[in-house]
């Protein structure tokens, strides 16, 4: 992406000023787009960081005008109804869920937009007025009621409506999916959630990292479809306690295992490594101490934010385990922890594969480890440990659901302050695969499964030993190669 591409943020309260500096920090795409946070001017000299350019806002007129190179976000609806406010708009909204969209006409003035040309049929409810504001009439779809809408509608589908009060039921129903923009005035909204910022203001720029159109495309549903919120509240308190929690494990040998299975079936030499879920990143710190080049990512920002402070580090950014993968020609991939444990759908893991193909190497490896059956059954079937730590406790209850093969982990944190305790509370869920269930998904994707390990064995279990290969082993370690 040429370095010319800019994204601004703009915001005009003091306090969504930290929020902002702090979802930069590890964005994936900060090197490839220049990021300005506008922001009040005394703010603008009180921060310092090296992730994106501060520029005091003096008159509310001095806004970039959004251009093809230059995509303009407001922080949270706060600033932007400040702005329109001060601006005298009355805006239309468009409202974006994965399955559908819903565009809100709102005020006198016809909107002039014509949504065919980007693909995009506007639809109406016969009694919504919003037809009344739609210049293209003859281009609309009229539909009786909205469960004949949801019953026909198409990907391309755009509902139009002047009824916020419903659009806000709709919403209200799946609110966390559903992100805001500004059609008319080409600005979007990242509506920054107080204390918890970082997963919408970094989807939405890796929505713009992966859109192939122009920038300023904003009606393509597809490329909106990336903006996704992801469930930040896992592993967050537990960040500052997950080294301790993980004390017990031989990164060292872990480390020298993978080693040993890539040297064992991959002609490539080794120089490039990802690993996936990365945590802490102590599996990656092995591997940069051993002189590879190192990247890591992770879908918690508290998690990177502690492996940001550790003397020696890899290059760290933040990715789901789905999403796109920064880089290419990676000789290794990693996923450890039962960290695929935690996608709970087949088609999720499909997406995982998919995307570690088109970043590895002809010849790379994709290693994952997997949570079995036997270890679900023998150790987390019924478990509640109590964790002390100087600055408080950590209850840590967990229970196995055998019919739907779903384990649940609970985490209670009572953190000790001048008042007593303050409470805290994440709850963790995977799914317990089947070898054989994997063995499947992996034989309708780009990869070729080449072994499957334990820790008790060398002996390559696949393809002679899977019969009782759930119930011996608790965890699996898979090999997969580009080929």
């Amino acid at each position: 992406m040429d370095k010319t591409y800019r994204i601004s943020i703009v915001t005009f309260f003091s306090n969504e000023v930290p929020l902002v500096i702090d979802a930069c920090e590890f964005s994936p795409i900060r090197k490839e787009v220049e990021l300005e946070l506008i922001c009040p001017s005394e703010d603008a000299l009180k921060y310092k960081t090296d992730n994106l350019q501060l520029t005091g806002l003096n008159n509310i007129n001095k806004l970039p005008v959004p251009t093809p190179q230059q995509i303009c976000f407001f922080a949270s609806p706060a600033s932007f109804d400040y702005f329109c406010k001060q601006e005298n708009i009355n805006s239309s909204y468009l409202y974006v869920h994965p399955d559908m969209a819903v565009l809100e006409l709102k005020g006198n003035n016809p909107f002039h937009t014509d949504l065919a040309e980007y693909g995009l049929c506007p639809c109406v409810l016969k009694e919504d007025t919003a037809e009344d504001l739609y210049e293209k009439k003859e281009k609309l779809i009229y539909f009786s009621d909205l469960s004949q809408f949801i019953e026909n509608k198409k990907h391309n589908y755009v509902l139009l409506s002047t009824n916020f009060r419903f659009i806000e039921a709709l919403i209200n129903i799946d609110r966390e999916n559903w992100e805001l923009f500004h059609p008319e005035l080409n600005y979007r909204n990242l509506r920054v959630n107080i204390g918890k910022p970082h997963s919408i203001l970094l989807n939405a720029q890796k929505q713009l990292l992966n859109m192939a159109r122009p920038l300023d495309d904003i009606y393509d549903l597809a490329g909106i479809r990336f903006c996704r919120r992801n469930n930040s509240s896992a592993y967050s308190f537990f960040a500052e306690h997950y080294d301790d929690y993980m004390a017990h494990v031989d990164y060292a040998l872990w480390v020298n295992s993978i080693l040993y299975w890539f040297k064992q079936y991959s002609p490539l030499k080794l120089s490039k490594i990802l690993e996936l879920a990365c945590g802490t990143a102590n599996m990656s710190i092995q591997f940069v101490r051993k002189g590879y080049t190192v990247f890591a990512c992770d879908n918690s920002v508290d998690m990177l934010k502690i492996a940001a402070r550790k003397t020696v580090k890899p290059k760290l950014y933040y990715a789901s385990l789905t999403d796109p993968i920064l880089g290419k020609d990676y000789q290794l991939v990693i996923c450890m922890f039962d960290s695929i444990n935690y996608l709970t759908q087949t088609k999720q893991i499909a997406k995982v594969l998919q995307e570690v193909s088109l970043a590895l190497e002809t010849g790379g490896l994709f290693i994952f480890d997997i949570s079995t059956l036997e270890n679900s059954m023998d150790n987390f079937a019924h478990l509640c440990d109590l964790h002390r730590y100087s600055d408080g406790l950590m209850i840590h209850q967990a229970y196995f659901e055998y019919i739907q093969l779903i384990q649940k982990s609970s985490l209670h944190f009572f953190k000790k302050n001048i008042l007593g305790y303050s409470y805290q509370f994440e709850q963790h869920q995977q799914r317990v695969y089947y070898t054989y269930e994997l063995i499947e998904i992996i034989r309708n994707s780009p990869l070729k499964l080449i072994a499957i390990h334990s820790t008790e064995t060398k002996t390559n279990l696949y393809p002679k030993h899977l019969t009782t290969i759930d119930d011996k082993f608790s965890r699996l370690f898979f090999v997969l190669q580009k080929v």
